[in-house]
């Protein structure tokens, strides 16, 4: 099942990394973080941890797995080397794309670092876009930054761009908060009948889809629309959350299902006697809100 990211957000970003077409993680990280320094990028980026928080704070330990998580990376909850590299990357690509966009003055480093002068460039953008402006790098800000990037012509004086490299379309955005891998893993973490390896497209996930959106009052598009996705964000949120509460754990409220939802999912099947395969069918979700009710 999905080994993607769970934004302890909130945010999840989709799609961001081939914005910078493809530049190495080691060609951007100059140096290790700092704590402060790391504890700068889930901030920007949105995760809901304090600013100038510890390491050991068990938000910024939850952001760092998930952030871990979502990007396939060793999940120990410390800033190894594949997290700083991944963490660098990302703010490279983000101040590079930010430059293209408001053409900041002075223009960003394309460095590893969520400084003030970023988090100045990301308020300019929501601006200029009609955002909240926060100066946080939410999915919304990033959604709306790669579809103007995607569509970008060169500036004047710029060499023409290289073609970012097209993701495979089990990768690829389908809206604000979901690509297909994560909205397909939904699915089937719900207990819908969908093909891993195929696409949303196919004939068996438009079923699907349908009956998820006749369940909860949906239109019949057969589509993963945004009030599918934000119907399939909330009950998974509700449903991580009535894990939460039943299994006293850490898991954190976000929409993605993966591998500590199915996890949790389990661990829930087994304390209630029922059949253990981590998927939280509608009639294991029905026990888990009454088992929530009572915790409550």
């Amino acid at each position: 099942m999905l080994n993607r990211f769970n934004f302890a957000i909130v945010p999840v970003l989709i799609g961001v990394a081939w914005m910078a077409g493809g530049q190495s993680a080691w060609a951007v990280r100059s140096q290790n973080y700092t704590p402060d320094q790391f504890v700068s990028v889930p901030v920007g980026l949105g995760y809901p941890v304090n600013p100038g928080a510890p390491l050991v704070d068990v938000r910024i330990q939850q952001a760092i797995r998930d952030f871990q998580t979502q990007y396939r990376l060793p999940v120990d909850g410390t800033l190894n080397t594949p997290t700083q590299d991944k963490a660098a990357s990302l703010i490279s690509d983000l101040q590079t794309s930010l430059n293209r966009v408001v053409q900041p003055s002075p223009q960003l480093p394309a460095s590893q670092f969520y400084g003030a002068q970023t988090k100045n460039a990301v308020a300019l953008f929501q601006r200029q876009n009609n955002l909240p402006e926060t100066g946080i790098a939410t999915l919304e800000t990033y959604q709306k930054i790669r579809d103007i990037v995607s569509d970008a012509i060169p500036l004047p004086g710029q060499p023409t761009p290289i073609e970012p490299t097209v993701p495979p379309v089990s990768s690829v955005a389908i809206g604000a908060l979901y690509s297909e891998t994560d909205f397909r893993s939904v699915l089937l973490g719900l207990g819908y009948e969908v093909n891993p390896g195929r696409p949303l497209s196919d004939a068996p996930s438009i079923r699907a889809i349908r009956d998820f959106q006749q369940r909860y009052g949906l239109s019949e598009t057969g589509r993963a629309d945004q009030p599918t996705q934000e119907t399939g964000a909330s009950v998974v949120r509700n449903l991580r959350n009535n894990l939460k509460l039943v299994l006293r754990n850490n898991l954190s409220i976000v929409p993605f299902y993966d591998n500590a939802t199915e996890i949790s999912v389990r661990q829930f099947q087994t304390q209630a006697g029922l059949r253990v395969d981590g998927v939280a069918t509608q009639a294991v979700r029905a026990q888990l809100d009454a088992a929530a009710r009572r915790v409550k």
